[in-house]
């Protein structure tokens, strides 16, 4: 498995908005709540975001991005991440 990118608080809730998110006020002072709405219309895919951390930590991201219905690549891609090309070997 390759080295992740760690990301700030800021750089998550950014990307989450590039991928369709809105923010939504009710959360708790120091998280913030983004939602958008499920394919097929059935309700809402609500995720929250720590605030204020220069590293959200890997397992954190990953709770968030779960609940955002994402995978890592898609959200590298809403980041507008360039990624690195992998050497090969012959």
């Amino acid at each position: 498995m390759s080295k992740r990118r760690l990301f700030s608080s800021d750089e998550v809730s950014k990307a989450l908005l590039h991928c369709g998110f809105e923010l939504h006020g009710k959360a708790p002072k120091n998280h913030q709540a983004l939602t958008r709405p499920r394919p097929g219309g059935r309700g809402h895919e609500v995720t929250i975001v720590p605030l204020g951390k220069k590293e959200v930590p890997k397992g954190t991201l990953d709770s968030i991005l779960e609940l955002a219905n994402l995978d890592y690549d898609d959200f590298l891609d809403c980041a507008k991440v360039k990624r690195k090309e992998r050497k090969r070997k012959e």
